[in-house]
């Protein structure tokens, strides 16, 4: 049976108000298991600066060498590429900030290369301004932590990928991560706590933190 235009219409608004109330369903669900310390099967992430309210990005810590101030610049950069990239693979779309300031390398190349993966979580956990960035955009969702001297940068959504390392030591460029076998348990477990951190101050985690209702 083929439907009319008018009753085509109908359904498609009917199937769009039914998508959208479960989805608020499911979002309130996750929230609320994620608050209570439950395993939920999805994680509420913080977009903007969680450290700050109504997502104001944070000032830049004093006493910055000119080395670290360009990494954590380029660092954003990227991350935000990554975001507003539509496509999977974001090298193949032409941003400059990509293809010409991010060079592909080996965890094992360089020792300092694998510090950020290890440390990453934990400088999360310990939290400051500006540490956490998670940008949105029509690419997707990337995660941007800023170390004392190192910066990392990831997409989680719609797939990981492209794990980009940044070093003082290097700061005009950053280093993506080839694909490595011996790294990539390193590679695991990094996304996987650096993003339960992050959720942590998503809705309903243990740092999130509502806005506060201005006085009248």
């Amino acid at each position: 049976m083929m439907l009319k235009p008018r009753t085509r219409a109908a359904w498609a608004s009917w199937a769009d108000d039914l998508f959208n109330l479960r989805s608020e369903l499911v979002h309130d669900q996750v929230w609320r298991a994620q608050a209570a310390g439950v395993d939920a099967p999805v994680m509420v992430l913080p977009v903007g600066d969680p450290a700050l309210p109504l997502g104001e990005r944070a000032a830049e810590p004093r006493g910055l060498s000119e080395a670290a101030r360009r990494r954590r610049v380029l660092a954003d950069q990227v991350a935000d590429a990554f975001a507003d990239q539509p496509m999977i693979d974001p090298w193949h779309v032409g941003a400059d900030v990509l293809t010409q300031q991010v060079l592909p390398a080996r965890l094992g190349d360089d020792p300092a290369m694998r510090q950020p993966l290890v440390d990453a979580a934990a400088v999360v956990e310990r939290g400051g301004p500006g540490v956490l960035r998670v940008v949105s955009g029509g690419g997707g969702v990337a995660l941007r932590v800023h170390g004392p001297s190192w910066s990392l940068v990831f997409r989680v959504s719609p797939v990981v990928n492209a794990i980009v390392v940044f070093l003082d030591a290097t700061s005009r460029y950053g280093w993506r991560v080839e694909d490595d076998t011996e790294s990539r348990e390193l590679i695991q477990e990094a996304v996987t706590r650096v993003v339960a951190e992050a959720a942590r101050y998503g809705w309903g985690g243990d740092k999130y933190a509502r806005p506060v209702a201005p006085v009248a």
